[in-house]
């Protein structure tokens, strides 16, 4: 199926300058300002803070601080969990682009099993961690990291990487996949006693469930934005070694998250600013 209607956009997208974008594809794409993940951009205010950083950076105190105590009392944990979303992404990314027998380490087969069926769901590809189509190339660095950027009405950026852009049941999608020991929860666990074990599983995939969704927000402005095109639904990808899970969200809820997530941009700012406000009586 040919997706030349469904790329129409009804926003429109930003002016992109050729030469400006060579110069800049020149360097990565993924760079690091004050041990934070930036990406290079062709917006005036130059590199941009990540969707991650900018949700981790506006999380409260009180979650800073259980996550900094968690890393602490389970170490290598957190390393490894990043290693097996690289795993299963790059067998998404080569399932996605053609090579339907992608190499997985036998340690994370269990979190494959149940991705083929999803993916084969996807008629067309316009995006697996890089974008397919020559069209978009330009979003590529020399590091072979493909971003997308945006901004707010007051200049406010940021940018990130999706894993998918495609179209999924005649209808363009944009897609994030996750990988979790513990399965996802798009509802809060109010039928289980406070504290029970199941309570605190279904409250931990609830709340990855909602920070996901803040991301696909972020990507589908910066999408708009950048690509000139505007999805018409998302979906959140979940790989367990139990099962695959898929939660579709629908262009609605992504118009009202994206109200959220220009706050959480704003509020990101308002913390910069803060910092940066010279108080002799602090030195």
């Amino acid at each position: 199926m040919s997706s030349t209607n469904i790329l129409e956009c009804d926003k429109e997208g930003q002016e992109i300058n050729p030469d400006a974008m060579r110069d800049i594809n020149k360097t990565a794409a993924r760079i690091t300002l004050n041990g934070k993940r930036h990406y290079t951009t062709p917006l005036f205010t130059g590199p941009a803070p990540s969707v991650t950083t900018i949700i981790s950076e506006t999380a409260s105190e009180a979650n800073k601080r259980k996550l900094e105590m968690w890393s602490k009392a389970n170490p290598g944990v957190k390393e490894k969990a990043a290693e097996r979303g690289t795993a299963i992404h790059f067998g998404m990314e080569q399932y996605l682009k053609g090579n339907k027998e992608p190499e997985i380490p036998t340690e994370y087969e269990d979190y494959w099993g149940g991705m083929p069926p999803i993916l084969d769901q996807f008629s067309e590809v316009l995006w697996a961690e890089s974008p397919v189509l020559d069209k978009y190339k330009f979003t590529l660095g020399a590091d072979d990291v493909a971003r997308v950027w945006g901004s707010d009405k007051e200049g406010r950026a940021w940018a990130g990487a999706p894993d998918i852009i495609g179209v999924a049941n005649n209808k363009l999608t944009l897609a994030d996949l996750k990988t979790s020991v513990k399965p996802y929860s798009r509802k809060w666990p109010k039928d289980f006693e406070k504290g029970s074990r199941e309570w605190r599983d279904l409250l931990g995939g609830h709340m990855k469930f909602k920070k996901t969704c803040k991301q696909l927000a972020a990507y589908d402005l910066a999408i708009q934005q950048t690509l000139n095109i505007k999805v018409q639904q998302a979906a959140v990808l979940v790989s367990t070694p139990i099962r695959t899970q898929v939660f579709k969200v629908s262009r609605r809820y992504l118009d009202m998250l994206q109200k959220d997530w220009l706050k959480i941009v704003e509020e990101y700012y308002k913390q910069i600013d803060n910092c940066n406000v010279y108080d002799p009586d602090l030195i």
